[in-house]
């Protein structure tokens, strides 16, 4: 007599049955911090209480958040995360190579941030892992458009 009772609660019919529609396992990005790199660059580190002080860590975790529901390959794709593989060359940033992080990983950046700030870091399977926050586009210095 229950089981009916919770079977017409639910919405169900005894002796049916719908069949659940299973989605595809799909590896979603995660995000790490393991790696951060609060020291850099050296004229003006990038903190995460800078980040707070310039009102931007709620942006970050927005975006963030927004990349979540995507695969890595989807994030690529996309261009929601620009890879550049290789650290920047000099003359191209402010940033140095962090001692603990490997040499050949690959590195990428997230933007849509607002305006400047990005994101430096590597992906890892589907972990992005963040090294450095730069909130003045210092770490791939390119020429300015139309200049």
């Amino acid at each position: 007599m229950a089981r009916n009772r919770d079977r017409k609660q639910r919405g169900r019919s005894e002796g049916t049955r719908e069949e659940r529609k299973v989605l595809k396992d799909r590896e979603l990005l995660t995000f790490s911090f393991k790696y951060l790199d609060q020291t850099q660059p050296k004229k003006d580190p990038q903190s995460i209480r800078l980040w707070e002080n310039k009102s931007l860590l709620g942006p970050l975790i927005e975006r963030m958040k927004e990349l979540s529901v995507l695969t890595r390959d989807e994030a690529l794709n996309q261009q929601q995360i620009k890879l550049y593989g290789d650290f920047p060359g000099n003359g191209k940033t402010e940033f140095q190579h962090p001692t603990h992080v490997e040499q050949n990983v690959p590195w990428s950046v997230i933007e849509g941030i607002g305006g400047k700030p990005r994101v430096a870091g590597f992906i890892a399977e589907s972990t992005f892992y963040v090294v450095f926050l730069d909130s003045e586009h210092r770490f791939w210095i390119s020429k300015k458009k139309g200049t």
